[in-house]
Parts: C-alpha cells; sequence; structure tokens
C-alpha cells in the first residue's frame, strides 16, 4: 500500500512542540477542499514506542457540533481511500529514520475533520493498512457521534466484522463521542440525527469480546454541559464501556458558543464525577488539557479556519 504524493497537497502546517505537526492539505490544486491530518506522539513518549497519525475522512465535516471547527467551512465530500492513506505515508516519509514496522504501536485516529462513519473509503483504507507489511502493529481508532441513516448503519455492521478479522486482541479503539448524559443537551451539542444511548449500548455489548478493548463513552464536559453519572451507570455496562471525560479546549466555535472549559487538573466537580464513575465499576480516563495543544491552537479544524481567514483578508 503505497498512495502517489499527487494524492495531497500541503498548504502549510504548524508545529506542537513534544508532541507533533498539523498539516493543512488539499488535493493538488483544488480551490475549495482542504483537510488536516496530525503526525504526533504522546507527550513524552518516543515514536518507537507509539507513534499517532490523526487522518481525516471528509473535506470539512457533515455533522457541525457546537465545540469544533473542523465544519467552519462546510462539507465538501469524502476523501476517497487514497487521499486518506496518502496522509499516513506523509507522516512515515517525514519520518525516513523511524520505520513504522519499528513502533510498538502504530495508531491511527480515523477523526480529525470529518465523521468516519459516513464514509465507507474509511472501510477500505483500514483493509489496506491491515494487508500492508509495513504496519504489523497498526491500531485503528474511529471516534463518532453515531450517526443514524443508512450509510453509517451499514459501516458499523461492516466495522465489526473487520475489527474480529483483522484486529482482535485489543487492536481496535472504539469511541462514542456522547457530549453529555442529557438528550436535550446532545442534540443542541451534534445537531444532526444520532443513535440514542439505547442503541449505542447494544451495539457495545455485541462489539465486545473476549481480549477487545472497551468501548469509549466521551464527554467533553463543559460547565453548561449536564453530566449524571448515575445514567451513564444505567444505561451502559462497565464490562463494556470505560467513560474518558475531556475539557473543552479553546476553538472558535466552543468560545462562540461559551463552552471553553479548559483544566490541566481535574476541579472538584469532575473530580467528584471520576469518583462515582469508579464507585459504579467503571474504569476513568481523565484527559486533562496539553498546554502545548491550546498554545498551538491545535483542535480539529483551528489550522484550517486560521489559514482560511488569512486568505480572505489578504486574498
Amino acid at each position: 500500500m503505497r498512495t502517489g504524493s499527487e494524492k495531497l497537497e500541503i498548504l502549510t502546517s504548524r508545529r506542537i512542540p513534544e508532541v507533533g505537526t498539523v498539516f493543512l492539505a488539499r488535493p493538488p490544486g483544488d480551490p475549495v477542499r482542504r483537510f488536516e491530518f496530525v503526525d504526533a506522539v504522546d507527550l513524552g513518549r518516543p515514536r518507537t514506542e507509539k507513534w499517532v497519525v490523526m487522518a481525516s475522512t471528509q473535506y470539512g465535516c457533515a455533522c457541525s457540533c457546537r465545540i469544533c471547527d473542523a465544519g467552519n467551512f462546510g462539507y465538501h465530500g469524502n476523501l476517497d481511500a487514497d487521499t486518506i492513506l496518502a496522509q499516513i505515508e506523509a507522516a512515515v516519509s517525514l519520518n525516513p529514520e523511524t520505520p513504522p514496522q519499528s513502533a510498538r504501536m502504530f495508531k491511527v485516529h480515523f477523526a480529525r475533520m470529518g465523521e468516519p462513519s459516513l464514509n465507507p473509503a474509511v472501510l477500505e483504507a483500514m483493509r489496506r493498512l491491515a494487508a500492508d507489511a509495513r504496519f504489523t502493529t497498526f491500531v485503528p481508532s474511529i471516534s463518532t457521534v453515531a450517526p443514524a441513516c443508512a450509510v453509517s448503519s451499514s459501516f458499523f455492521s461492516e466495522l465489526k466484522k473487520l475489527k474480529d478479522e483483522h484486529f482482535k486482541g485489543g487492536r481496535f479503539q472504539l469511541q462514542f463521542s456522547l457530549l453529555s448524559t442529557d438528550k436535550e443537551a446532545r442534540d443542541a451539542l451534534i445537531p444532526i440525527k444520532k443513535w440514542g444511548f439505547s442503541e449505542i449500548s447494544e451495539f457495545g455489548q455485541s462489539w465486545v469480546r473476549p481480549g477487545d478493548r472497551r468501548v469509549t463513552l466521551n464527554f467533553a464536559l463543559a460547565s453548561e454541559i449536564p453530566f449524571d453519572p448515575a445514567e451513564v451507570g444505567r444505561l451502559f455496562s462497565p464490562e463494556a464501556f470505560l467513560v474518558k471525560i475531556t475539557p473543552v479546549n479553546p476553538t472558535r466555535r466552543a468560545d462562540r458558543n461559551k463552552l471553553t472549559t479548559v483544566w490541566y487538573e481535574p476541579p472538584p466537580r469532575i473530580a467528584g464525577y471520576e469518583a462515582e464513575l469508579k464507585r459504579l465499576g467503571f474504569q476513568v480516563i481523565l484527559n486533562a488539557s496539553w498546554p502545548q495543544e491550546i498554545e498551538g491552537k491545535a483542535s480539529c479544524g483551528q489550522l484550517a479556519e486560521e489559514t482560511l481567514r488569512g486568505e480572505a483578508q489578504f486574498g
């Protein structure tokens, strides 16, 4: 699986100290369609231990969530499999001293810009990576808001088969970005038709097989976003799900909606949620803000947003 450079033209980049580089790219010469990708490591860990590529799956985003800038310049269609893979090839070519198979984990997070379950080409890209001898430690990661439509239903069905065929034994990370336990708040934050909590719970129970990672439930908890640990316990099983709580890092859209909530150590409210969730039997991850990410404006869509505004001003 090698993809020609003709599929991708890098427009600009932003270095995030100790973490990696965010790139803004487009199909060569395209005046409208843009996408971001990221070549990164976990803070404090060498690339040979964990290498992370965050790949876009759509030009813009079809979901337009209230905390994310990825949809700020509209939705202009899905990337094809070659263009998805070109992002990964670009990251590999930027690090010739570290072959991908030398990393203990080569994680590809299919969720930089776009909703992956709305793009069947993501499945093809994962199959091609699984067949490539350079990516023996490849771990796919899908983050989704769980759209409710025929395309995404087919995607999730095929995704389950793909995981069971190629990525057994904990080699797949699936995350549902719920943002809130309150249906009305969730609908306001993610303004598309979505699976309900019961559908996500049922899918997660059928997804997790012996040796698999638990499915992640992600909640981005601004002070205005309601969250009830008891609802998590009522709706989801700690045997099949774990809970990740994140801040709402500053983006143009989060700021405009007064949802930005940065924390580096869990405030009392978040610590209380953690304690109650653990009491209910859940594994809990508190994913605090990184100063480097905030200072570098590295959240999804921020580089595209800033670049497009500069073009509009000076073009």
